[in-house]
């Protein structure tokens, strides 16, 4: 595919200097101009590291270098809230990893919370209301894993749900929230349960089993799943029609599932750790392997439709991509390999059919002023009927959600940071009225 290679550009090539980090297994977090990550090895004390850069490859900064004692071998993506990053090391600390946050220009590193042995975070962070939400691939009453939350200065640490081998256990993707909902997935344990899809109360009430994977709609999930609407879309890392893994949604009741698509060697394999980012009405993602055996880029729509493999990976632009996000119709990730020193890179990839860039509003939808510091009016053209907004961050969460009362009705996202975010008008029987995106620059 010569015109997708063309659009894509390696930002950065870690181990390129003494003290670079390498070997990064997790997503981006975006804010204004600036890409923030981590690298599981390298830095001054080859335990990792956290960093920045700007979008257009420059700027790199090592922000803070992981030493053991203050965490090792960080893995999955940054929450940012209010000026600090939160994260989470898989090992180091007092027994087996922490949680940490450290503010946007490296400074004011503090250990929220160590964790004990046997906990081995493998996840990220979800924040909602100024309580961030994990969970543990190990540790918990059971040894399975379990599902917490803390507070962002540190306090009020609560393990509300243990694992167990019944129940899925071993968890090492991420939590989706939706209002006082949490949606994730638990691996699950090999011989005796290939994984689950679950949704909990943020109080720790009504755990709920949503599907039971049995290998033939999939197994072994990881990663997180992205909220679109009332379906959840997710990709198991094995299972389905060829044991490669799959790409599936069901509704946020645990009813309507089905299998969108059977991954292969040639379509790409094994989606690890891997979730999908919203483009307009396009779900974008990454597999570990197949494609040119580096890995893929694929694309999908939202009713299982026009797979698309987008971009082959190999050991000259990275391979083994996990987590990606988007700005417009520009996709930001990492690759565990490859690159010019073989220890992984930072890439952008534009694709002009990706959707964002065709999106459009017709006469039916006027978003003003655009960008703003995030309060925006959303005007509607008469006789569309009943109404409601659904607004997504670059990750593919849904951050808003409300009906729409009046032809013209103020949106409030104040309390989200710099970025670009996609909305979605949906009429009362579902259908779509139009779809854009905003920008907010405070």
């Amino acid at each position: 595919m010569e015109v997708a290679k063309a659009q894509y550009t390696v930002l950065h090539n870690f181990g390129g200097f003494r003290g670079d980090g390498n070997s990064p297994y997790g997503s981006l977090t975006l804010s204004g101009k600036t890409l923030f990550g981590m690298a599981e090895y390298g830095g001054i004390y080859n335990a990792g590291c956290a960093f920045s850069i700007d979008t257009n490859g420059n700027a790199y900064k090592d922000l803070y270098d992981f030493n053991g004692m203050n965490g090792e071998n960080p893995i999955g993506n940054l929450t940012l809230s209010g000026g600090k990053l939160y994260g989470m090391t898989m090992f180091g600390g007092l027994a087996d990893g922490v949680i940490f946050s450290i503010d946007t220009n490296g400074n004011g590193f503090k250990v929220l919370y160590p964790f004990n042995y046997g906990n081995n975070s493998q996840g990220s962070l979800t924040i909602s209301n100024g309580v961030l939400y994990g969970m543990t691939a190990g540790g918990g009453a059971n040894g399975y894993g379990y599902i917490f939350s803390i507070d962002t200065s540190g306090n009020r640490f609560r393990d509300f749900f243990d694992f167990n081998a019944a129940n899925g256990g071993n968890p090492d993707g991420s939590l989706t929230v939706n209002g006082k909902k949490l949606y994730g997935m638990a691996k699950g344990v090999i011989g005796i349960n290939p994984g689950i899809v679950f949704s909990i109360d943020t109080d720790g009430n009504e755990f709920n089993t949503l599907l039971y994977f049995d290998t033939l709609n999939g197994a072994y999930p990881s990663g997180s799943l992205t909220l679109v609407g009332n379906k959840l879309y997710g990709m198991a890392d094995k299972g389905g029609t060829y044991d490669s893994g799959c790409i599936f949604s069901i509704d946020t009741n645990g009813s309507s599932y089905k299998d969108l698509f059977d991954l292969n060697t040639a379509s790409g394999a094994y989606p690890s750790y891997s979730s999908f980012t919203l483009v307009g009405g396009v779900l974008c993602g990454a597999t570990a392997i197949g494609g040119a055996l580096g890995g893929t880029l694929v694309s999908i729509d939202t009713d299982g439709t026009s797979f698309t493999n987008i971009f082959d990976f190999s050991s000259a632009t990275g391979m083994f991509p996990s987590g990606i996000i988007n700005n417009g119709n520009t996709l930001y990730g990492m690759t565990l390999l490859g690159g010019l020193n073989r220890e992984g890179v930072i890439f952008k990839f534009k694709e002009t059919d990706l959707g964002v860039g065709n999106l459009t509003n017709g006469k039916l939808i006027n978003i003003f002023p655009n960008p703003s510091s995030g309060i925006f009016t959303l005007s509607l053209s008469n006789g569309i009927g009943k109404c409601s907004v659904e607004v997504y961050n670059v990750m593919g969460q849904r951050v808003k959600s409300e009906e729409l009362r009046a032809k013209s009705e103020e949106i409030n996202l104040s309390e989200q940071p710099n970025g670009v975010y996609f909305y979605r008008v949906i009429k009362e029987d579902g259908g779509l009225v139009g779809e854009g995106k905003v920008v907010i620059e405070k």
